[in-house]
């Protein structure tokens, strides 16, 4: 057991560096071309790159709700309590275009067409990651340029990116960490699971989920308190459309998973429930407060306790 945990936290701990350092080169590659800061946060917090690994990782070694759960479970940690605590931190005005919170109803009208027949199959996950993708580029041209709040003082706004090289480095070294820490992340899960009694699902939507997402949170605060909240509600948008989209594409394309009942019958509807109450805030709202953000978590709260109840 001891092992299963080392395993598993020196695998999240990796994870979290690599994507760090994935994250530095990919903004650095972002702001030489003043792509829109709401379009960075749904691209980089949507797609990544450590959850994908994870999820590849475990369908490949036969974990299909431990795949599942990377992308279910930080999807509603990430709707839920990370967008929660962020707003407790720091209330934010819904600066990003209604196009966000369309494309974050019509992702979720695919994912449920796709998930209820309780299985993902290979052409599903075409069609999950090029609408993935669709999206994006449409939310490309529907989004404002990046630029620097106003009265912004703050030296890093006015840096000028690294270099190619540095950028190039960084992004490589990012990849690495993150492939070595999502293998480190499943020998520990299995670890766990062997050891423990477990399900196999409970481990997947909650400790893995939220292992990976816990940086989440931070960068939408650390945006937010800079004076760009639409880069950190883009991190939200890009959680449906990329990561539930594009990431599950893209680990059923490796290979097919089927869902556990408990999945089809309670984690994906409450996905969907978090899902609609956000992108219909982001339609009505026009600033996200601190009771919104208590909802939030306390919605988070339910949810782990019905998972532990259902253990």
């Amino acid at each position: 057991m001891l092992a299963g945990i080392v395993f598993l936290v020196g695998g999240l701990a990796l994870i979290v560096w690599g994507a760090e350092r994935f994250t530095d080169g990919a903004l650095g590659v972002a702001r030489r071309f003043a792509v829109s800061a709401f379009w960075i946060g749904a691209v980089l917090s949507g797609f990544e790159p450590e959850n994908l690994a994870a999820g590849i990782a475990a369908a490949v070694g036969g974990l299909p709700q431990i795949a599942l759960g990377t992308v279910i479970g930080s999807a509603i940690f990430m709707l839920t309590g990370g967008l929660g605590a962020a707003l407790l931190l720091v209330p934010m005005d819904v600066r990003i275009p209604r196009a966000g919170a369309w494309a974050m109803l019509g992702a979720l009208a695919l994912f449920a067409l796709v998930i209820f027949d309780g299985s993902v199959t290979r052409p599903e996950a075409i069609v999950l990651a090029a609408a993935a993708v669709g999206a994006m580029v449409w939310l490309y041209y529907r989004s404002p340029t990046f630029r620097p709040p106003a009265d912004a003082d703050d030296d890093q706004e006015k840096e000028r990116p690294p270099s190619t090289p540095a950028v190039v480095g960084r992004l490589i070294l990012g990849i690495v960490a993150i492939l070595l820490g999502a293998e480190a992340l499943v020998s520990g899960s299995r670890a766990l699971l062997a050891t423990t009694g477990l399900s196999e699902t409970f481990l997947g939507m909650t400790v893995v989920g939220l292992g990976e997402s816990l940086e989440e949170t931070a960068r939408m605060v650390v945006p937010a308190r800079r004076g760009h909240p639409e880069l950190a509600l883009g991190n939200v948008v890009g959680t449906l459309v990329v990561l539930v989209l594009f990431n599950l594409g893209v680990i059923a394309l490796v290979r097919p998973l089927a869902a556990d009942p408990l999945v089809l019958a309670f984690h994906a509807p409450y996905l969907g429930a978090c899902a609609v109450v956000i992108a219909t805030a982001f339609l009505v709202a026009k600033r996200l407060g601190r009771a919104l953000g208590a909802g939030l978590i306390a919605a988070y709260v339910v949810y782990l306790g019905l998972n532990v109840a259902w253990l």
